[in-house]
């Protein structure tokens, strides 16, 4: 869910949807910290369409369940450019035989256009990695062979 407004934060209330990605360096293991750049796209009551990207820092919390702080620029609407960043917490492995790993945690976010109308956006949501939504597909297509 996310909060929409002009004058105020949050004046509407909207669903929201996004796709994000990172690359985090550094890391050799789960208790390392980590840095490094982020792409995302998103839409905000499927009336808008934000993109852009920054600098992501992972800090660990714990090995497994890590903080990422994100912070960033932002197009939106194609009309006006936007700071934004975000808060994660949740699980968030290190893969020890690949450059893949799972992400599924708690996401906190906000926007602030640098436009005429400085238009907000807040948004609380939940963050799960893709294959996490496509596994249940996955493993049906595997079984139906």
């Amino acid at each position: 869910m996310c909060g929409v407004g002009s004058n105020a934060v949050w004046e509407r209330t909207r669903w929201c949807n996004g796709v994000a990605g990172d690359v985090l360096f550094g890391r050799e293991r789960n208790g390392d910290f980590g840095l490094g750049p982020f792409a995302e796209v998103s839409t905000a009551g499927f009336w808008d369409a934000r993109y852009g990207g920054g600098l992501s820092a992972l800090a660990p919390v714990t090995a497994d369940f890590p903080l990422v702080l994100s912070f960033g620029a932002f197009g939106h609407e194609t009309e006006s450019v936007a700071l934004g960043g975000s808060v994660f917490f949740g699980l968030r492995s290190y893969n020890f035989h690949g450059s893949y790993n799972l992400a599924a945690g708690l996401v906190v976010s906000g926007y602030r256009d640098l436009g005429n109308d400085h238009d907000t956006l807040v948004s609380v949501g939940l963050e799960l990695d893709g294959f996490l939504l496509a596994a249940p597909f996955l493993f049906l297509v595997g079984e139906l062979r």
